[in-house]
């Protein structure tokens, strides 16, 4: 099965690299329309910065991080109809004993940030009870790139690791997983933020950078074919 995983993660590169490119694409484009709101994301990078320099400067907020970690593996497992027996959670490590356990349970800590979602929720579910705290935005939102600056500093710091979660499936196919997964992420929410285009036509423009990579791609190995293999007399 090892070997299906590492083909199958050897298919997916191409697309997970015109996937990238689309929205990076999508970003830019996005930047040049007039009324882009460039102090938001500079207060938001800077936030995500100035939590991976304390990650490496400061004492980790590991047991924090480890139980946001471990419920966004129960949730997968309920999400999934499964069922968690015992969950554990401290700054040494982490456990949940479920009844089932699959790719999508053992990487989903990996692709759904559990903290930033939640205060991404709170922030909207705020703004609609206290409408004056929109003019809080831009502190919020570099309070909200450091919870994701240390969402990824944690995330990153366990890829050297003999993470179990890495280990069952393959660390290769895990990453693969993790970027293509994240990187959907960022682009969904990229779109739910700007919504530059109709959903259906995002997805259909993706679609077609899909279909043109994967052709590109095979003629190019029919060609390498034609030119190499012997020809029949």
């Amino acid at each position: 099965m090892n070997l299906v995983r590492l083909g199958l993660s050897l298919l997916l590169w191409p697309g997970l690299i015109s996937t990238l490119l689309f929205f990076g694409k999508l970003f830019r484009n996005i930047t040049q329309t007039p009324g882009f709101p460039w102090a938001g994301v500079v207060v938001f990078m800077v936030g995500f910065i100035l939590a991976c320099v304390a990650f490496f400067a400061l004492p980790r907020p590991r047991g924090i991080y480890v139980l946001g970690h471990e419920l966004t593996h129960a949730l997968a497992v309920w999400f999934s109809g499964g069922r968690v027996h015992s969950l554990e959670a401290s700054s040494k490590g982490g456990k949940v004993v479920s009844d089932r356990v699959t790719p999508w349970i053992s990487l989903a800590p990996y692709i759904f940030p559990f903290y930033p979602m939640i205060a991404g929720v709170l922030w909207l579910a705020g703004t609609r009870v206290w409408p004056e705290a929109q003019q809080l935005a831009l502190p919020l939102l570099g309070l909200w790139g450091a919870i994701w600056g240390y969402h990824y500093a944690f995330t990153f710091d366990l890829f050297p690791s003999r993470q179990p979660d890495f280990l069952i499936y393959g660390r290769i196919f895990s990453l693969t997983i993790i970027l293509f997964g994240n990187i959907l992420l960022l682009g969904a929410l990229l779109w739910t933020t700007f919504r530059p285009a109709p959903f259906g036509e995002t997805l259909f423009r993706l679609g077609r950078e899909w279909a043109w990579t994967y052709t590109s791609i095979a003629h190019w190995i029919t060609g390498l074919l034609l030119r190499y293999l012997p020809r029949a007399d």
